[in-house]
C-alpha cells in the first residue's frame, strides 16, 4: 500500500511537472506569436511609410523636370509654355494685341495669357498638397486640374495621383477603380505601366491573389523593359516562394 502511495504520489508529481512545462511552453509559444504580430505590424508601416516616400520622390522629380525643361527653353530663347506662377511672358509680337486687341482677338489673347500658366499653377497645388501629406485636398486640386484640362498633357498624371492619394489612404478599393480608367483612358501615356502595376497591387492588398496575378502578368506584356514590368516580376516571383513556402 505504502508503494502504491508512492508511485501515485511520483505520477501526480510528473503529471503537474508535465503540465506545467507545458503551459510554460504555450506561454512561450504566445510570446513568440506576439513578438511575429508586432514584426509584421512594424514592417506594414515601414513599408507604408517606403511607398509614401517613393510617390513624394517621383512628384519631386516631375518638378524638378518641369524646371529644368523651361530653363532650357529660356536658354534657348524661346518662352516656356508653363510659366511660373504669377509671371505672364507674352512675345513682342503680340505686345500691341494684348493693349489694343480687336473684338476678335479679346477672347483668344486671353486665352493665351492665363490658359497654360492657370493649368500649371492647379497642377502645382494637386503636387504640393500631396507632397504635404493633405490628400484629400491634393484630390480636390487634381480633379479640378482635370474638369478644366481634360485633355491636358499631364491628364494622366492627375488622375494617377488621384488613386495614389487612395492608396496612401489605404482606400484600396477607390486607388483600384482610379488606377483602372488610367490604364483604360490613356494606355500609350507615361502613367499607364505605373497605373497598371499599382491595379495589381491594389488586388494584392485586397487580397484578390487570382485577379492581382493576372494585371501583373498584363503589366510584363503590356509594358516590357519598363521599371513597372520589373517591379511586377518581382512581385509575382515574390508571391510564387511565399505559396512554395505554405
Amino acid at each position: 500500500m505504502k508503494h502504491k502511495t508512492i508511485i501515485t504520489a511520483a505520477l501526480v508529481a510528473f503529471v503537474a511537472t508535465g503540465c506545467a512545462g507545458m503551459n510554460e511552453q504555450q506561454r512561450s509559444i504566445d510570446k513568440l506569436n506576439l513578438q511575429v504580430t508586432d514584426l509584421q505590424s512594424a514592417l506594414e508601416k515601414t513599408n507604408s511609410k517606403i511607398d509614401d516616400l517613393g510617390n513624394k520622390f517621383v512628384l519631386l522629380q516631375e518638378k524638378i523636370e518641369a524646371s529644368r525643361a523651361d530653363i532650357d527653353k529660356l536658354s534657348a530663347g524661346i518662352v516656356p509654355s508653363h510659366p511660373p506662377e504669377g509671371l505672364t511672358v507674352v512675345p513682342l509680337a503680340e505686345e500691341e494685341l494684348r493693349y489694343n486687341p480687336g473684338p476678335s482677338q479679346k477672347g483668344h489673347t486671353m486665352k493665351k495669357e492665363t490658359g497654360e500658366a492657370s493649368a500649371e499653377v492647379l497642377y502645382n497645388k494637386g503636387q504640393d498638397l500631396f507632397l504635404s501629406g493633405r490628400y484629400e485636398e491634393a484630390r480636390g486640386a487634381f480633379a479640378a486640374f482635370l474638369r478644366a484640362y481634360p485633355r491636358h498633357g499631364l491628364s494622366d498624371n492627375a488622375l494617377y495621383w488621384i488613386g495614389e492619394s487612395h492608396y496612401a489612404e489605404k482606400d484600396f478599393a477607390r486607388a483600384l477603380e482610379k488606377f483602372r480608367e488610367i490604364a483604360d483612358k490613356y494606355p500609350g501615356e507615361n502613367k499607364a505601366p505605373d497605373a497598371l502595376l499599382k491595379a495589381g497591387f491594389s488586388h494584392m492588398e485586397m487580397n484578390e491573389g487570382d485577379r492581382a496575378r493576372a494585371v501583373l502578368e498584363k503589366v510584363i506584356a503590356m509594358y516590357p523593359g519598363t521599371d513597372a514590368a520589373a517591379k511586377a516580376r518581382k512581385a509575382l516571383e515574390s508571391a510564387l516562394t511565399k505559396e512554395g513556402m505554405r
